[in-house]
């Protein structure tokens, strides 16, 4: 028996309330199925934040760029209209000789090498060892800075296992610039192996400040956050993926692509081009790094799953002393093993998505697995009935076109028959003439 009775509605007002009851109970029923729906097929995202005591940890690695980054006083031999490359403007390679030097030579010459710049260096209680790895990279504005990556993990936590920088200057007086920044030091940057440093704005990267005849300390301290790739917010899951290498790449794929040639600030080019060998070819290249955002629209570069932020604090900063001169020298570590940890994680599975299901549908239609099997029942019985009418309905349809067929069958055999009976009749008649005529 139904439970409500549709017939009736108009005419019963029980029947009527229990019709707007299981209207308004299927209304929301389908509300909170459509919401189960979408939580499954975008989970939502719960954070949890933990500390841990890790017994080794990854010191992060260190990219030194040192102020003034060329040597200006060997610009103008190269017919550069500046005594800085920090100033550069339109034309200043104008009367660069493209025909006897190329740039790679130029740089060569007007900037600081490794050596030049980090006089001494130690990690993790020794120095000069092969526990490190290290790599030079040219940049426009700050010349070529050096990047020191370590290959061992500490254990102990303490100034001696960190990073000791001895870096030379030769600059004798301290000026400032509008800032009130020295003009001359060392930026160091503090970043994870896979990021590189590029003259546009660096994501996860920390930066401080060395002064030139200055001694620091500084203390480090890490955060490490792990994303769970969505459909909304796409990351990708590979240790050795990097947001801004695959920035830098596009980004300078796409500047080759409008100058038609190379120099050695653009790197991990897809295609070979040729050195750029006039002055407007790197004008639109300095154009191009002081307005990045035009060349950088069409790059699809995602954020890693997981990332590692280093923070710095400096401990004690003093001058230096007088006998290493405008030298200076750094030490970087860890006082403490404990890591900050956010995590996220997906708050919603199937074994949610069902439990959600079967409560709306218990809750507000009273349905269980018998009910629905019941309908699932109902349902079929109501499926083979329509599909019986349907070969009822044909074998309907093929019967009446049979019938006349049949009909006009029986009416050819019908004249058939007629036919022989008045050949008969005739024969009969021819036959009795023939017998008068043998009389006669």
């Amino acid at each position: 028996m139904a439970f409500v009775k549709v017939k009736e509605c108009l005419t019963n007002p029980r029947q009527l309330t229990k019709l707007i009851v299981v209207v308004v109970c299927v209304c929301i029923t389908i509300y909170q199925l459509s919401e189960c729906v979408y939580k499954i097929l975008y989970p939502p995202i719960t954070s949890y934040y933990k500390f841990r005591y890790n017994e080794t940890i990854k010191y992060p690695s260190l990219t030194i760029c040192r102020r003034p980054s060329y040597k200006n006083y060997l610009l103008p031999h190269y017919g550069l209209k500046t005594t800085s490359m920090d100033d550069y403007y339109a034309k200043t390679f104008l009367k660069f000789p493209f025909n006897t030097t190329s740039i790679e030579n130029f740089l060569n010459r007007t900037t600081y090498a490794f050596g030049e710049v980090i006089a001494l260096y130690g990690f993790n209680g020794s120095g000069l060892k092969n526990n490190i790895k290290t790599r030079s990279t040219y940049l426009t504005i700050r010349g070529l800075c050096h990047t020191i990556i370590p290959q061992e993990t500490v254990t102990s936590f303490v100034v001696g296992t960190g990073y000791y920088l001895y870096l030379s200057h030769n600059a004798r007086d301290k000026t400032k610039d509008n800032d009130g920044l020295s003009t001359s030091g060392f930026e160091i940057y503090i970043h994870n192996e896979n990021d590189v440093i590029t003259d546009q704005d660096n994501v996860h990267s920390e930066f401080l400040y060395l002064e030139t005849a200055e001694d620091m300390h500084v203390t480090l301290s890490v955060q490490t956050y792990s994303q769970v790739s969505t459909s909304k917010q796409p990351c990708v899951d590979d240790s050795t993926y990097s947001k801004s290498q695959c920035m830098e790449k596009c980004f300078h794929n796409a500047i080759a692509r409008k100058i038609g040639c190379t120099v050695p600030w653009l790197r991990h080019l897809d295609e070979e081009y040729p050195q750029c060998s006039n002055s407007t070819s790197i004008d639109s290249l300095y154009e191009a790094f002081n307005d990045p955002t035009k060349f950088t629209e069409s790059c699809n570069c995602l954020m890693p799953c997981n990332n590692s932020i280093y923070q710095y604090q400096i401990e004690n900063r003093r001058d230096g002393d007088t006998i290493s001169g405008p030298s200076s020298q750094i030490n970087i570590y860890f006082q403490s093993n404990l890591v900050t940890e956010l995590t996220d994680v997906v708050s919603y599975d199937w074994n949610t998505f069902l439990a959600d299901v079967g409560g709306s549908l218990g809750f507000l239609l009273g349905l269980s697995v018998i009910g629905v099997v019941t309908v699932l029942e109902e349902f079929i019985r109501i499926v083979f009935r329509i599909k019986r009418g349907e070969a009822e309905e044909e074998k309907k349809i093929e019967d009446d076109n049979k019938l006349p067929t049949l009909e006009q069958s029986n009416g050819e055999s019908l004249k058939s028959v007629m036919e022989f009976m008045a050949n008969c009749d005739m024969y009969e008649h021819l036959q009795k003439e023939n017998e008068n005529d043998t009389k006669y």
